[in-house]
C-alpha cells in the first residue's frame, strides 16, 4: 500500500488482515450499500493491495474504482476454478457498475452446452440458458473448458465428425464421435458431468466417477476403469476440496471453517501420541536423480493454512548419494539450527519407517511423523518402534497431510528441474 494516507480506517483495517489464500473479493462504497467492483485472485493479498498505489501509476478507470472504494470483502475458496466460478455467479448477481466500465462496455461471454446428438460447450454473448457466466473475458470460459475437458472429454469437432479427431488420441474426447460404434449415452454422460461441474456440482461429479469406475472394474472393463481413475486424479488435482459457489454465498467463512476441522481432526488422530497444539507444521520432500542435482523442500501450514511465504528450497550439499535417509538427516539438522525461523510444533516427512529412523541421530524434541504414500498411512515413532495410523480417505486432517505433501513434493521438484536444466546447459 502505497498512499494509506487517503484510506478509510476500515478499509486500512482490512487490507492489513488480507490471506494470501485463492479467493473472490468485493469493493464496496462508503456505507457499504453499493458493490463497486468483483474481482478473483490466486492470491488475495497480493491482487487487491495491488490496487492502492499512487494515482499516478493507475489507469483512469481504476483510479476512479480505488476513489470509490470505502470497505472491502473477501470469500476465500480452495482452488482458482472455484474462484473463476464464484466471481461469475456474485457478479450475475450484484451487477457491479465497475466491472462492466472496467471493460469498455464489452458484451460478457457466457457458456453454453449445444442440443443436438453430440452435445458439446460453447461460448457466446447470450445470457439466456447459459449454462456459466457471465465472464467479462473470453479467456476466463476458455481456461475453465480447458480444464474441465481432463475430467469430462468432449468433442469441439465441426458436426458431423467423420473420423476420430486429434483430441480422442489425448483422451480429451471420449467416446469420439468420429469412432465407430461410439456411444451417444456414454458421451452425453460425459456433458451431463461437464454440466454439473460448470454449475458449481462437482461432489455430485466426483461420486459418479468413483460409482462408474467401481462398475467397470466390477465388470472386468479394466480399460475404461483406468480412464476414469485418470479423470478421478485430474479432478482430484484441480479440484482438492470441492464447494460449490452456493455454499460459499451461504457460507463466506466456509474455508476458514474448513482449515478448523482440519486442524481439529488432525489432532484427534495423533492426541494418544502427540499432546503439543499444531499451530505451526512443517512437512519435508527430496528431489533428486540417482543422487544428482539433490533438493529439498520444506512447506508449512499455519492454523490449519497453508502458507506459501513460508516455504523453503535446500540445496543437498553433503548426501550427494541417492539416499532419501542420509538427505533427509542434513536437512533437518540444517532447519533445526535456524533459530530465526519459528519453532515448528509437528514435522512430517514423505516416506516411512527408513526416514523417520534418521531423527535417531538428530537431538530434537519436537513430534516428528511420516505419511507413506501407498495407502497414506500416518506412521509415528513410539518407544522403539511405529505405530501405522489409516485414517478414511475423506478424513479433513489426512487431507490437509495429504495437500501437504502434494505442495512439497512440487515445491522441491521445482528447484530439482531448475538445476538439471543449469547441468544440460
Amino acid at each position: 500500500m502505497s498512499y494509506s494516507s487517503s484510506l478509510s480506517p476500515l478499509l486500512l483495517s482490512q487490507l492489513r488482515k488480507l490471506p494470501t489464500t485463492p479467493g473472490v473479493y468485493i469493493f464496496k462504497n462508503a456505507g457499504q450499500k453499493q458493490v463497486l467492483y468483483i474481482g478473483k485472485a490466486k492470491n488475495l493479498k497480493n491482487r487487491v493491495q495491488s490496487y492502492f498505489q499512487p494515482p499516478v501509476k493507475l489507469g483512469p478507470k481504476t483510479q476512479k474504482l480505488v476513489e470509490n472504494i470505502s470497505s472491502l470483502e473477501t470469500i476465500n475458496v480452495n482452488s482458482e476454478i472455484e474462484a473463476l466460478l464464484l466471481e461469475s455467479r456474485l457478479i450475475k448477481k450484484f451487477k457491479p457498475p465497475f466491472n462492466i466500465a472496467s471493460k469498455d462496455d464489452k458484451t460478457p461471454f457466457y457458456i453454453h452446452i449445444t442440443k443436438e446428438l453430440w452435445p458439446k460447450p460453447v461460448i457466446n454473448h447470450e445470457p439466456k440458458k447459459a449454462v456459466a457466466g457471465p465472464f467479462l473475458n473470453k479467456f476466463t470460459p476458455q481456461s475453465i473448458l480447458k480444464n474441465l475437458r481432463r475430467i469430462t472429454p468432449y468433442c469441439i469437432a465441426q458436426r458431423p465428425v467423420r473420423n476420430p479427431c486429434l483430441y480422442s488420441h489425448l483422451g480429451l474426447c471420449y467416446p469420439c464421435p468420429g469412432t465407430p460404434d461410439a456411444s451417444t449415452l456414454l458421451y452425453r454422460r460425459n456433458i451431463s458431468k461437464l454440466r454439473n461441474l460448470l454449475k458449481g456440482n462437482f461432489t455430485r461429479v466426483r461420486l459418479q466417477l468413483q460409482k462408474d469406475m467401481a462398475e467397470y472394474s466390477r465388470n472386468q472393463h479394466y480399460e475404461q476403469a483406468q480412464l476414469i481413475k485418470n479423470q478421478l486424479h485430474h479432478y482430484q488435482y484441480l479440484i482438492e476440496k470441492p464447494v460449490s459457489p452456493e455454499e460459499y454465498l451461504q457460507n463466506p467463512n466456509l474455508v476458514e471453517d474448513q482449515n478448523i476441522q482440519a486442524l481439529e481432526s488432525l489432532s484427534r488422530i495423533l492426541k494418544p501420541y502427540i499432546n503439543s497444539p499444531l499451530t505451526r507444521i512443517e512437512f519435508y520432500d527430496n528431489a533428486h536423480l540417482a543422487g544428482t542435482s539433490a533438493t529439498s523442500a520444506m512447506v508449512v501450514a499455519i492454523n490449519g493454512v497453508i502458507n506459501s511465504q513460508n516455504y523453503r528450497h535446500f540445496k543437498i550439499k553433503k548426501s550427494q548419494t541417492d539416499s532419501d535417509v542420509g538427505m533427509m538427516i542434513e536437512i533437518l539438522s540444517r532447519r533445526l539450527k535456524r533459530t530465526d525461523w519459528p519453532r515448528p510444533d509437528l514435522i512430517i516427512l514423505d516416506g516411512g519407517k527408513s526416514q523417520l529412523s534418521a531423527l535417531k541421530k538428530i537431538d530434537t524434541n519436537i513430534p516428528v511423523v511420516a505419511l507413506a504414500k501407498q495407502f497414506e498411512t500416518i506412521i509415528i515413532p513410539q518407544n522403539d518402534n511405529f505405530v501405522g495410523i489409516n485414517p478414511p480417505k475423506s478424513d479433513a486432517g489426512l487431507r490437509l497431510l495429504m495437500h501437504l505433501r502434494d505442495e512439497a513434493h512440487r515445491f522441491s521438484r521445482r528447484l530439482h528441474h531448475h538445476l538439471r536444466a543449469k547441468i544440460i546447459k
